[in-house]
């Protein structure tokens, strides 16, 4: 898609995205269905069974808003005038402020507005974070993994598996017997203003995320930003595979496919850190390692996270 095309295309989808917002925010009726028409959704999934969907209501809906929003800054900075990109910085802020105001305006209609406004603010700020780190990991050109980030990633995956075995099929949960304190700490932060949503089954989930973020990290620090898509498989496959052992193996854990999306989803996170972090080091790099090239060298190659 060449650059007029695909910045006419942002822009449409970025005014559609702004008026669907405005619309459900604005219109009770509009709301009302579309909450309802989401909360048999997920009941439908939780009937499914086998764990899915098992945190609470409100961090239900969190997640779903943070996903929308993801997308936001990459839209608005391809939706930038003629073939100038917008900054991620600003398409950052940008997503920022549409997503506040839309929030705003929600908050003002709701039986409690303070806590809607902290829960839209809270889930929107995640979104508007992640979706500048898919930012910037699209704009990274493709970069080959070195000798050393082989050789360092090889190291700490080897301890980082280790560690999730030893997680994965111990005999009873890790945080067995820090059940009392977990609840007392979810209680503190709760009264210093953390929605109510945001309970123990939802830190759990959070945990399982940042777990797994190591994961796709290393596989791409060992095999380079072309392979950011190993990373994310190595979560899907790796926490798949404890799952089922747990489920045939250890009687005493609980195998959950919240715990398999959770884990999946920090490996894509960890994936997307490792292709920042990989491409900018080579770009640190770059200055000491001599003049630029000269005529007759290859062309640029094309973003990791482009193809």
């Amino acid at each position: 898609m060449d650059m007029p095309t695909r910045t006419v295309a942002a822009r449409s989808v970025l005014g559609f995205g702004v008026l669907a917002a405005v619309v459900v925010a604005t219109l009770p009726g509009v709301a009302t269905g579309a909450v309802a028409l989401f909360r048999a959704g997920v009941a439908a999934l939780r009937g499914a069974g086998h764990g899915l969907l098992s945190v609470e209501d409100g961090f239900v809906t969190a997640m779903v808003v943070t996903v929308i929003v993801v997308p936001l800054p990459a839209v608005v900075a391809a939706a930038g005038r003629g073939a100038a990109a917008v900054a991620g910085w600003r398409a950052t802020a940008w997503a920022a402020a549409c997503c506040l105001v839309v929030v705003s305006i929600r908050a003002a209609q709701g039986a409690t507005p303070l806590q809607t406004w902290v829960s839209g603010v809270v889930a929107c700020t995640v979104g508007v974070l992640l979706g500048c780190l898919v930012l910037a990991a699209a704009r990274t050109p493709a970069v080959s993994a070195t000798g050393r980030s082989r050789t360092l990633a090889t190291a700490l995956l080897v301890l980082y598996g280790l560690g999730v075995l030893v997680v994965g099929f111990w005999g009873s949960p890790v945080d067995a017997g820090a059940h009392p304190q977990i609840l007392s700490a979810l209680d503190l932060v709760h009264r210093l203003g953390l929605p109510a949503w945001f309970g123990y089954a939802a830190l759990e989930f959070t945990a399982n995320v940042l777990f797994f973020v190591p994961l796709g990290l290393l596989v791409v620090l060992r095999l380079g930003t072309r392979a950011w898509w190993a990373g994310a498989a190595a979560g899907l496959v790796v926490s798949s595979t404890i799952e089922i052992g747990q489920a045939l193996f250890v009687p005493s854990r609980f195998a959950s496919l919240d715990d398999v999306l959770a884990n999946t989803s920090g490996a894509v996170i960890g994936a997307l850190v490792g292709v920042v972090v990989l491409g900018r080091s080579r770009r640190a790099a770059a200055p000491a390692s001599g003049p630029g090239p000269g005529p007759g060298t290859t062309k640029p190659r094309r973003s990791a996270a482009g193809r």
